[in-house]
This record gives C-alpha cells, structure tokens and sequence, in this order.
C-alpha cells in the first residue's frame, strides 16, 4: 500500500518502498516546501542511505499550473533529494497538445540537469512503473511489482479524488 504522507485537492506524496511518489496537479511554493519537509523527515527518520530510492513523479496536465516564481524550489527540491535517487520516472498523462507540449518540456528542462541518475519520461503511470521497479529491484528489502505500484497509486488518486 502506497503510505501518503501529505495530500491535499492538487497533489500528493507518499511512499511505498523504497518508492518516493508525487503526484502534482497545481504546483505552488507551499507544496514544494511541504515535498521537500516530508523528504527531509523521511531520510532522517529512515535507514534510508544515499541513491537508495527510487522517484516516480506523476504530472496532471489537465489540472497542472506551475507558476513562474517556483522555479528556485523546484531547484531545491531537486537538489535536496537527488543524493538518495537511484533512478527516477518522470509521468506526463494524457493525450492531446498540452500532454504532448508538457512531455517534451519535461524531457528538456531534464536534459539541461546535471543527473547522477537515470531519468526517464513516460506517458502512463503503468510502464513508469515497470521501468522504475527494474531499476530498484537490486535494493535490499524491495519487494514490489510495478502492478502492485501502479495499483497503490491510483488507489492513494481515488481516495484523494481532486487530483484524478
């Protein structure tokens, strides 16, 4: 069972593993500091050592606003986490223009980032998860499917339907 670990109408982050999950619908300060609390609290309060998670980002194109004044945050929370990821799955849902022209600024914005990791971008939450669980699956303890990943996230989605 994904473990949320902070949720409010436009995202969520949790936890399931050694799987750190967000799923982002309107992207605001507050909700990046809350992102980056919740990381530090989980490293110092876990045996978590250095690129021992794996990260699945989840993008809500049809609810997803991203103000101009984040993006020093969104710096932030990379750099704060990015000593603890071992890989990580970056998910644009949706077809269309705006899953489309978000999926492509996303691949972008990662190519211009200095990564001690491997990122990859997907359009479904299912094949993330298979990607993801195969490059996690050598970590000690980690007893997940990418079914079972894909299920306790959309499971966490419906009980916090605004995010859907």
């Amino acid at each position: 069972m994904l473990q949320v670990l902070d949720a409010d109408e436009e995202y969520l982050v949790g936890t399931r593993g050694h799987v750190f999950v967000t799923v982002w619908g309107r992207i605001s300060l507050d909700r990046i500091r809350r992102v980056i609390a919740v990381q530090r609290w989980l490293i110092e309060e876990s045996d978590h050592d250095a690129r021992s998670f794996g990260s699945m980002s989840v993008l809500v194109p049809h609810r997803l606003a991203v103000p101009d004044t984040v993006d020093a945050e969104m710096r932030k929370l990379d750099d704060f986490f990015a000593p603890y990821v071992l890989a990580s799955a970056v998910v644009v849902e949706g077809e269309g223009m705006r899953s489309t022209l978000l999926r492509g600024t996303a691949r972008a914005t990662s190519l211009l980032k200095p990564r001690r990791y491997p990122e990859k971008h997907f359009g479904e939450i299912g094949e993330a998860a298979r990607w993801l669980v195969s490059q996690i699956g050598k970590l000690p303890a980690q007893a997940i499917t990418a079914e079972d990943l894909a299920w306790d996230i959309a499971e966490a989605r419906a009980l916090h339907h605004h995010i859907i």
